[in-house]
């Protein structure tokens, strides 16, 4: 009797092991696939980024508004900035919560627009003078070496994932997505300053 239990519980273990073998193959396997998809997603971003693609020829996005009355500094014209978020909607990169830090992000410097200036005058802001998507005045150290692009962290749960990229020495970057409708989709970029040689530090 007591042989018999054992060989049950044996029977029992060995094939528990089994399951949870099958199951960790098969988690491992839709990381793996999941990372590759993920990889594809971020690069070709990029490359739309680099062909500008988000700024159509003869569109104006960023152009101030005033109030028509004096020189008090308003805001950016919206219709303008609208076209260009869609544009961001139409690549089929990026989530609707990325688009809405780039909000965010013409709110905060909507705030430094400035006297109205005369006709034919530069207008220049402070803040759009860099790469605004990834945020740094040299985009070249990331966009000219998308061939080697190669990723160094990652960590998939579920819906979600966190991925460190990294383009050429010191120049690493973090991105996370959402996975919508079996699509992963962009939700943030920024720089990895995890070393203090990050080329991000300078």
């Amino acid at each position: 009797m007591n042989r018999l239990k054992l060989n049950i519980n044996s029977f029992f273990t060995i094939g528990l092991a089994l399951i949870l073998l099958f199951v960790g193959n098969q988690s491992y396997a839709q990381q793996k696939t999941s990372i590759g998809v993920i990889r594809n997603t971020v690069l070709s971003f990029l490359k739309w980024h680099k062909s500008g693609a988000e700024e159509k020829p003869g569109e104006s996005y960023f152009v101030p508004r005033y109030d028509g009355k004096d020189s008090v500094k308003t805001y950016f014209d919206t219709d303008s900035l609208e076209m260009y978020y869609n544009n961001f909607r139409k690549s089929g990169f990026v989530s609707e919560h990325y688009i809405n830090e780039l909000k965010d992000y013409f709110n905060f410097y909507g705030k430094f627009i400035g006297p109205k200036r005369e006709p034919g005058e530069i207008i220049k802001i402070d803040g759009l003078d860099q790469d605004i998507i990834l945020n740094t005045f040299e985009p070249e150290a990331v966009l000219d070496h998308l061939d080697k692009a190669t990723i160094t962290k990652s960590l998939v749960i579920y819906n979600k994932a966190l991925v460190g990229v990294n383009f050429s020495k010191g120049v690493n970057m973090i991105f996370t997505l959402t996975k919508s409708d079996k699509k992963w989709l962009i939700d943030y970029i920024g720089a990895d300053n995890t070393s203090q040689k990050s080329f991000f530090r300078q």
